[in-house]
């Protein structure tokens, strides 16, 4: 007997918890080598994804070189001489550290390891969509405070949400997809207010970039850690230093919180090239500072380029990304971009649906990225 439409969906909302029927799926973004085969084109840009422009660390690649013959072995699931490696770069103890398979998957473990069912997991409207997703796997519930004008954090609008079932904060500086950050006061206000049973998430996936633009305040999550045991850091190797393909990432905490967050992960999450190649890309200085010097030309000549056109705004960005407000629907000039030859991020996932995320490409290759911007814009 063949399964009818019907009864399929019987069986699914026989198998599976309300919350999961619930999710919205991840939908990708489309890959360079699909647009071109759909289109008939060659040479598409992607600057949908916060990629590194420059490539991956080259000390990294040289490393992973180096540890092809070890394939046949388990990987470290430790990951003792990548966590002792970032404990001597920044002043920590190993027992603080804890390594993901990227730093997203953190996000999943911070849920299941310290959410009770009916915890909740608080952030803002623009916040990473992960923050979101996490929680909803989970089951427990998100709450996202509004925005300010600017679509950054609004502290005081982010306080008012907390309730005695706030468990996790979770906020991104910078924050993805908007580039705003937070400063130094607006953190202290955050922890001020706190609920005693809550810890603070800082997931700082581009504090590398940031740190190019030392002129603005911003918050240091691992200086917060030092003196506050309620703080997480999150931080990536996936774009700086362009290993994005190989999913590593860490959280650093107090080791009690960090031991915890360590029983909810997976064994051998995080390969044995991946490690290897995270602990090169940390020495490798030259390639972190090129990556961030491309980021900051790239944003300040996007956003001085797109300056004046009619209803157009590109917010302030310390990443490597611009998120641009067209004023407009995005899902028309997204497949007129697509069709120049240039893949960008529309935003309607995140409750943006007039606004694009914007990645900065190469110096060859950002004049394409905004003449086609400008064209369809204008």
């Amino acid at each position: 007997m063949t399964a009818t439409a019907a009864d399929l969906a019987a069986l699914i909302e026989r198998l599976s918890p309300h919350h999961v029927r619930a999710l919205s799926a991840y939908q990708p973004g489309k890959p360079v080598e699909e647009l071109e085969r759909e289109l008939g084109i060659t040479g598409a840009i992607k600057v949908a994804s916060n990629e590194n422009p420059l490539g991956p660390a080259p000390r990294a690649v040289a490393a992973i070189q180096g540890a092809l013959g070890s394939l046949h072995l388990y990987p470290d699931a430790g990951a003792w001489a990548l966590r002792r490696a970032l404990a001597d770069r920044h002043g920590l103890d190993p027992a603080q550290l804890v390594i993901g398979a990227g730093s997203n998957e953190l996000l999943y473990q911070l849920v299941l390891g310290f959410c009770e069912p009916d915890d909740e997991v608080v952030s803002h409207e623009a916040a990473f969509l992960s923050y979101r997703l996490a929680a909803g796997v989970a089951g427990r519930r998100f709450v996202a405070a509004p925005t300010s004008a600017a679509r950054g954090c609004d502290v005081a609008a982010l306080i008012a949400a907390f309730s005695p079932r706030t468990k996790l904060v979770m906020l991104g500086s910078p924050n993805n997809p908007t580039g705003s950050v937070l400063s130094r006061g607006d953190v202290e206000a955050i922890l001020a207010a706190l609920p005693d049973r809550a810890l603070l998430v800082l997931d700082e996936a581009y504090a590398e970039y940031a740190a190019r633009w030392p002129e603005v305040d911003h918050v240091d999550g691992l200086t917060l850690l030092a003196r506050d045991p309620r703080v997480v850091v999150l931080r990536t190797f996936s774009k700086i230093y362009g290993l994005a393909a190989l999913r590593v990432g860490w959280g650093a905490g107090a080791a009690p919180v960090m031991e915890l967050l360590g029983r909810v992960g997976r064994t051998f999450n995080v390969g044995t090239l991946a490690q290897v190649a995270a602990v090169a890309a940390l020495d490798d200085h030259d390639h972190v500072a090129r990556s961030a010097d491309v980021a900051r030309r790239g944003i300040e000549r996007l956003r001085a380029e797109l300056a004046g056109l009619p209803g157009v705004t590109a917010y302030p960005s310390l990443a490597n990304f611009v998120l641009v407000e067209t004023g407009r629907p995005t899902a028309p000039l997204y497949d007129r971009l697509l069709r120049a030859g240039v893949i960008v991020r529309p935003m309607a996932a995140w409750g943006l649906p007039t606004c694009l995320r914007v990645s900065v490409a190469g110096d060859d290759q950002m004049p394409r990225v905004i003449a086609a911007l400008r064209d369809v814009l204008s």
